[in-house]
């Protein structure tokens, strides 16, 4: 009988930071990587399962840190069965671990959610795990509210959100208008618990970032999306939250590669300006990933998701790639994308080589969170999270900490 907990993959196309790794071998031992490399320098014992790639790319596992939903579940459902859900549909987009994101709604409802996310984080789930939270809100501007629900919005307050955090030890990231009043300050709190402080919905101006930074904000919410840009004061031209972004060496963003979010064109400018070690990939997906068109509701708002192709507009025109917006169609609300779907848009559409786009859904977004000592490559001794697909990025196999999670077919 094959030992429990080994397993043994051949034949594959082994993605690394550094290289790929034609003909390689990964050996999972207890849910660990125990050795990786060409064929001819790790050897496969006759203990385990051998699994056969078929020269098929072996990739450590995407890491999502801001999605809201799936499967028709969203984290703000704030119970367990909502949070399996989501992580089960996640997986069979490659994605291994996942940060769950709150959104703008009263804080009892986002406190609410926050113990769930706190009572499943590092337990087994059907598929990805949950690392933390990331609360999106309540302190965002009105005038880059997106889909953000504007009955709710509010300046942040150390009275709320010390509690908050007080409370809670799974919180990852926050995303906030530093240039509201006490915006800073909050920035300054994250810094010192050590939680990822993020730009996000603002309409700051250069001056803001700043003493954004300066206060302790490192990274930018899905940049383009609910941000400002070069406005005209009294003439003058004065540069916002996007300029900011692309100029700053001292701040990470995120782009939602869904197709729809960002052209192609702003896409290749995110990465020129940033360089591929300061950008990840984000699905900000909703309830409605892994679902068909039709109407969800998004913090209270409503949304329609439908198969969008625009002439004219560089989007993606792949046959199902669902496109979210309000019910009015005059924003985005998320997406409705796996991370499987981002990789592959800045292959075909950015034109970055496999290696490359994987990299931006994996390590990248594992350093920003604090956790790439154990996850986000490829190495001996990190966790087993790993993802085999083929060239068109088709998700065949997830493996979490060792454990298949989702098969789509037999490999050989």
């Amino acid at each position: 009988m094959p030992e429990e907990g080994i397993l043994a993959f051949k034949n594959a196309r082994i993605i690394t930071p550094m290289r790929v790794i034609d003909n390689g071998v990964l050996i999972v031992r207890q849910g660990k990587i125990f050795d990786v490399g060409p064929e001819d320098k790790v050897k496969i014992s006759q203990e385990g399962e051998v699994i056969d790639v078929a020269g098929r790319y072996l990739a450590p596992g995407f890491i999502d840190i801001h999605l809201h939903g799936g499967g028709g579940a969203d984290a703000m459902d704030a119970t367990e069965e909502a949070m399996e859900r989501i992580s089960a549909v996640h997986a069979k987009g490659g994605t291994t671990s996942l940060v769950l994101t709150t959104l703008t709604a009263p804080m009892k409802k986002i406190t609410e959610a926050v113990k769930v996310i706190e009572s499943v984080k590092g337990k087994r789930l059907p598929g990805a795990e949950v690392l933390g939270a990331h609360i999106e809100g309540p302190y965002f501007s009105m005038e880059q509210r997106g889909a953000q629900n504007p009955k709710f919005l509010k300046e942040p307050e150390p009275e709320e959100y010390m509690k908050l955090l007080n409370e809670s030890d799974c919180i990852l990231r926050v995303s906030a208008a530093p240039e509201l009043r006490g915006g800073l300050e909050l920035g300054r709190e994250l810094k010192r618990r050590k939680i990822l402080a993020s730009i996000g919905h603002t309409n700051a101006t250069y001056q803001d970032i700043l003493a954004a930074i300066e206060a302790g904000y490192t990274h930018v919410t899905h940049i383009y999306s609910g941000m400002s840009g070069v406005r005209r004061v009294n003439g003058y031209r004065i540069s916002g939250v996007i300029e900011s972004t692309l100029l700053l060496d001292e701040l990470t963003t995120e782009i939602i590669a869904d197709g729809h979010h960002l052209p192609p064109s702003l896409m290749r400018l995110v990465v020129k300006a940033k360089g591929l070690d300061k950008v990840s990939l984000v699905t900000d997906a909703t309830r409605a990933a892994g679902l068909g068109p039709g109407r969800y509701s998004v913090g209270g708002l409503e949304t329609i998701v439908e198969d969008e192709v625009t002439e004219g507009f560089e989007i993606s025109t792949e046959k199902g790639n669902y496109v979210v917006k309000l019910l009015t169609r005059e924003a985005f609300a998320g997406s409705a994308a796996l991370m499987n779907r981002c990789v592959r848009n800045m292959v075909r559409l950015v034109g970055l080589s496999i290696q490359d786009a994987v990299k931006m859904a994996s390590i990248n977004p594992a350093k920003l969170i604090g956790v790439d000592e154990k996850k986000g490559s490829l190495t001996k001794g990190k966790d087993a999270d790993l993802v085999v697909f083929d060239e068109q990025v088709n998700i065949m196999m997830t493996v979490v900490g060792g454990r298949v999670v989702y098969k789509r077919e037999k490999l050989g």
